[in-house]
């Protein structure tokens, strides 16, 4: 299965509790001084609690209470957010805190009361049965190299049924694969301007700002309009000996296996390039036996031991494995 994609939840908590506890502490601390200087100048003080609290104490009586409310809520919310993290993690049976020690340590010192109960949902988690391994990636490349090594002995590729789907062909792959193609496209975004009246400081101040709102929203609508990966869709692909046909956002694109240039296989699936189209990206478990499929019918059998791009899934091949039976398919 492909790898697990990096946590970085430690070193956002790290970051974040290191900068939020320290800030809340000081905001309370400072407000609490406040208070008490303020009632001490009117005669009394801040344990007591039937004096009435004067009117040039109350605004600062109330942000102290504030920052009360706001510690409080910060502290229940990242000790339950501790705890079912740590359910999850260890029911998954994640190593503790991802190994990260350094980040760990910053969150015990900062906000200890969240990696306590973080250890705590972890131990819960680990007394739990773990979720079922998804199998889905390992069967998918499975039965690609069973099919490479099946047509590479000679086997011919059996049709698979493909309810709904109208075709003069024969069908070999029909999968849900995740879809998406690569080119840039023209991203508009509206220039403000600034009018500001006042000191020269002021006048200044206003235009430097409006320069950098609109630097902002051109660097943005660049970076939208530059070429890269769009049209994202879990979609319905179907091959068959001449085409690759994908059903993208209500009809179905085909892609003539003659007019690829360039094939590209990777750990999470394959990419087409093509001379008068935007590239292909499939990305699933069911990636890699489009691969086969398509050096078999795009290059004949004899391709199947000497196409580059398939040389990831021949290469964990056992040479003197049997021939297996012809795989399915249909997914």
């Amino acid at each position: 299965m492909p790898p697990s994609p990096k946590s970085r939840h430690w070193t956002f908590t790290a970051i974040a509790t290191a900068v939020a506890t320290p800030a809340l502490v000081w905001g309370v601390d400072q407000s609490f001084r406040s208070t008490d200087r303020c009632l001490r100048a009117h005669g009394s003080w801040i344990g007591d609690s039937d004096t009435d609290i004067p009117d040039a104490c109350s605004e600062i009586s109330a942000l102290l209470g504030m920052l009360a409310l706001i510690i409080g809520a910060y502290v229940a919310a990242t000790a339950i957010t501790g705890l079912c993290v740590g359910i999850v993690e260890g029911r998954r049976r994640r190593a503790f805190g991802h190994h990260r020690w350094f980040t760990v340590i910053v969150v015990g010192v900062a906000a200890p009361w969240a990696l306590a109960t973080y250890a705590t949902g972890y131990g819960l988690g680990r007394l739990l049965r773990p979720p079922a391994a998804d199998t889905s990636w390992t069967d998918g490349r499975d039965a690609a190299r069973r099919t490479l090594e099946f047509l590479a002995h000679g086997g011919h590729p059996g049709a698979v049924p493909a309810p709904g789907f109208l075709t003069d062909e024969p069908v070999h792959l029909d999968a849900r694969l995740h879809y998406s193609r690569h080119y840039g496209t023209t991203v508009t975004y509206q220039q403000t301007s600034a009018l500001a009246f006042g000191s020269a400081a002021f006048v200044t101040g206003a235009l430097l700002a409006n320069a950098v709102g609109n630097s902002n929203a051109r660097s943005r609508a660049a970076r939208l309009a530059s070429p890269q990966w769009r049209d994202h869709e879990l979609t319905r692909v179907v091959l068959t000996p001449t085409r690759t046909w994908c059903y993208s956002f209500g009809r179905w694109l085909s892609f003539d296996h003659t007019a690829v240039m360039e094939y590209h296989l990777d750990p999470h699936g394959v990419v087409l390039l093509f001379a008068d189209t935007e590239p292909l990206r499939l990305n699933g478990p069911a990636a890699w036996l489009h691969a086969v499929l398509f050096a078999y019918f795009r290059f004949g059998a004899s391709a199947l031991t000497t196409a580059t791009f398939l040389l990831p899934i021949g290469a964990t091949q056992s040479p003197d494995q049997p021939a297996a039976t012809p795989p399915s398919t249909s997914r």
